[in-house]
């Protein structure tokens, strides 16, 4: 079966070697325009209209997690039938966070009425707008440069061998974008620039954390920061801690559990991607 793969990043290199035994995979479709006329797997990628336009396919397989809701979107924009939208392989992940925090939420909506929410590294929103609709009467921090990864934290990646991403990936969001998502945008508060300094003088308490900074540093700092700011019912999620194309988060939450020295435990959420961290906090 002929197939285009949208989306050339970390993910899609990994589902590549996944799936590769059942598709043909004629082309990488990504909207990252630096991308375009370059090779994965010695498969071109070329821009979403290039490749869903002028090229004959039997299917295309939405690879990436950013933008997933977009990417949908883009496909039936360009003209791709619904059927021939392959959304299992991100879609199922995504739906098993959603309904583990919609659970998670009925619970700690229950405690601790004065807590905020927060999510670092919002990129476009996807996640963040449904912490803020099952959190409507709590403050939602968004924390992200919003101009992709940082220089400084790509170099601890490059010098580790963490990932292979590269200083300004995943700068396709703006808070504008971010904020239309919102349902309650009123209840949000954007922290752009780099973190934890965008969380100088921050301080309020936590009852739930989503980090989703994919790199070492960004990861294992935020764990730092808020676990001083986390209520007693609290949870941290952390995605990418199965993921093998960012081996700096794993490496992140273990330092971070080892220095605890007991006391926060992890548990899996069933999405094959995400690590839940609670316990004894303070």
């Amino acid at each position: 079966m002929k197939t285009i793969m949208f989306g050339a990043g970390t993910t899609g290199r990994m589902l590549y070697s996944e799936i590769i035994s059942k598709y043909e995979i004629i082309a990488f479709a990504d909207n990252d325009q630096e991308k375009w006329g370059t090779s994965l797997f010695d498969i071109p990628i070329c821009s979403p209209e290039e490749c869903l336009k002028n090229l004959s396919y039997e299917a295309v397989i939405i690879s990436a997690f950013g933008g997933f809701e977009e990417i949908q979107r883009q496909c039936a924009t360009l003209g791709v039938p619904e059927d021939k939208i392959i959304t299992t392989y991100i879609g199922g992940a995504l739906t098993a966070r959603k309904v583990f925090l919609g659970n998670l939420a009925i619970q700690l909506n229950e405690f601790e009425h004065e807590a905020d929410v927060a999510e670092a590294g919002v990129y476009c929103g996807d996640f963040a707008k449904w912490i803020n609709a099952f959190f409507p009467d709590r403050t939602l921090h968004l924390f992200d440069t919003f101009e992709g990864f940082d220089a400084r934290d790509v170099a601890i990646e490059e010098r580790n061998t963490f990932s292979n991403e590269k200083a300004g990936h995943l700068n396709e969001s703006s808070v504008e974008i971010v904020m239309k998502k919102m349902p309650h945008p009123e209840r949000c508060q954007i922290h752009k620039g780099y973190f934890p300094d965008t969380a100088s003088g921050l301080e309020s308490k936590f009852c739930f954390v989503n980090l989703d900074m994919d790199l070492y540093l960004p990861t294992y700092n935020g764990l730092r920061f808020f676990m001083n700011r986390m209520t007693d019912n609290g949870v941290i999620l952390v995605h990418d801690y199965y993921s093998a194309g960012y081996k700096g988060v794993r490496a992140a939450v273990e330092e971070f559990l080892s220095e605890c020295g007991g006391g926060i435990n992890k548990y899996p959420i069933g999405d094959g991607v995400s690590i839940m961290l609670a316990g004894k906090w303070n």
